[in-house]
């Protein structure tokens, strides 16, 4: 490796470790880019796209391991080309904080999200149908409130070209008549998980005092799964939209997960 690219990736200046401190670095494995950040280890930061990015069979996970026990063989020497000057005592020392804390949170973490979801389930039984409904009109919600001011409409749009319009903004929607629905990709496939819909009624302008515009959003379900998850939005001719009462309901939760407990 170029010695100038070494020295950016890992912090290496050319300092030879004392053979004694030729350990395994429990902080630099559990905390990845943490550890690295504080210790001018830059490649360590590629875990945050291993984390971030899902890969199929889960080898970005994989990949991610691999980075850890890397970090955690390497970490005491990156960390001692900036604290070459600690004895190897004080050194120790040093790396021992760093072990204590990542070991705390990799237990803490989990035990504080498990309380949580217990809370969160055995505050009322319906939470978490709650949550997925609400979710989803958070999703929404957040497209509609982005993306309706720069469709093309006018007292002449008809359902579909509302539809196209809103459509093309998106990379992972596709337009079925006045539905546009939204995919991810699964395993090569792409695959339609939940669509919004517009509805124009009668002849009349849309307005939002007639209501006779609307928004439908909803997940895509198999027939045999009854689950209600509509949200609805209302609509007029000048873009602007609002909620009805249930929706605005579902959002005043949305995903803040605290307001269940």
């Amino acid at each position: 490796m170029n010695k100038s690219l070494k020295e950016f990736l890992t912090g290496y200046k050319g300092k030879d470790m004392p053979k004694e401190l030729k350990d395994f670095n429990w902080g630099a494995f559990l905390l990845t880019f943490i550890w690295g950040i504080k210790h001018r280890a830059w490649i360590t930061i590629l875990a945050i796209p291993l984390i971030i990015i899902q890969l199929p069979l889960g080898i970005n996970w994989l990949l991610y391991t691999a980075l850890q026990f890397y970090c955690g063989f390497k970490g005491n020497m990156w960390a001692y080309q900036n604290d070459w000057w600690m004895t190897p005592k004080d050194f120790r020392k040093n790396q021992m904080k760093w072990a204590i804390v990542a070991i705390a949170i990799n237990i803490t973490v989990p035990i504080i999200l498990l309380g949580t979801a217990t809370l969160f389930v055995n505050k009322s039984p319906d939470n978490p149908t709650e949550f997925i409904k609400n979710t989803q009109c958070y999703i929404a919600a957040s497209k509609i409130n982005k993306s309706f001011k720069n469709v093309s409409l006018n007292s002449s749009t008809t359902e579909k070209e509302l539809a196209q319009s809103f459509a093309k903004q998106f990379s992972n929607a596709t337009t079925d008549d006045s539905r546009v629905n939204f995919s991810v990709k699964h395993s090569g496939k792409n695959i339609d998980v939940y669509y919004i819909e517009f509805s124009m009624y009668g002849d009349d302008n849309c307005s939002l005092k007639k209501r006779n515009c609307s928004i439908k959003s909803s997940f895509i379900l198999p027939d045999e799964i009854n689950f209600n998850s509509d949200c609805d939005f209302y609509f007029n001719l000048n873009k602007q939209v609002v909620p009805a009462q249930q929706t605005k309901n579902r959002l005043k939760k949305g995903i803040n997960i605290f307001k269940y407990l």
